[in-house]
């Protein structure tokens, strides 16, 4: 059976990002990332996807159940985030179908006002054709929640929104719907005008 993750590689990319984010933030003795809005920017190499934009309205509690569930899409068997010096730096060995996804990140900042990162994936077989990928992440703390947000809500520039909230407490029926409708939104966006 393939994943719904596997069958959207820019979803799971997103999605794989704000939970290594939130792993960042939760490591044993790391600064907790501040409650609010953060605007966070991802550039990656080895894979053809252009830069995402992504703004996440957040709180510890959001962060928490991110955290915990982190990891549960992919079938993790290993999974650390941990403080060395000034950075927090994250490993995870996880499975997608028959593909092994190793990781290795650094995250460094205040995590008050701003972080910024990379994350170092690489694929045993290779998955939709990459090997391996880099993903660079900025993120910044731009103010309280816009009115009519609510923590865990996440927008993605030009791909719509979600809750992670809900999200990483959705059946896998109601997950796979909703990565289908990312998937007609990102075709839509890859069509000529």
């Amino acid at each position: 059976m393939t994943s719904t993750f596997s069958r959207s590689p820019v979803a799971a990319l997103v999605l794989a990002t704000a939970l290594a984010s939130a792993c960042a933030v939760h490591a044993q003795d790391a600064p907790k990332r501040k409650p609010g809005l953060w605007q966070q920017t991802m550039t990656t190499s080895g894979a053809a996807i252009p830069p995402q934009s992504m703004s996440m309205c957040t709180d510890e509690k959001t962060d928490q159940l991110v955290t915990a569930r982190a990891g549960d899409n992919q079938r993790c068997t290993q999974q650390s985030a941990r403080r060395q010096g000034n950075n927090v730096v994250i490993d995870a060995v996880c499975n997608d179908g028959k593909t092994t996804i190793r990781t290795h990140g650094v995250f460094s900042g205040d995590f008050n006002t701003r972080y910024s990162g990379e994350l170092r994936s690489t694929f045993e077989p290779p998955m939709h054709g990459m090997k391996e990928m880099t993903q660079k992440i900025d993120a910044r703390w731009v103010g309280p929640c816009k009115p009519g947000q609510k923590p865990g809500d996440v927008a993605l520039e030009g791909m719509g929104g979600m809750n992670m909230n809900e999200l990483m407490g959705a059946d896998p029926k109601k997950m796979q719907e909703m990565m289908q409708q990312m998937q007609q939104m990102q075709k839509m966006q890859q069509q000529p005008r």
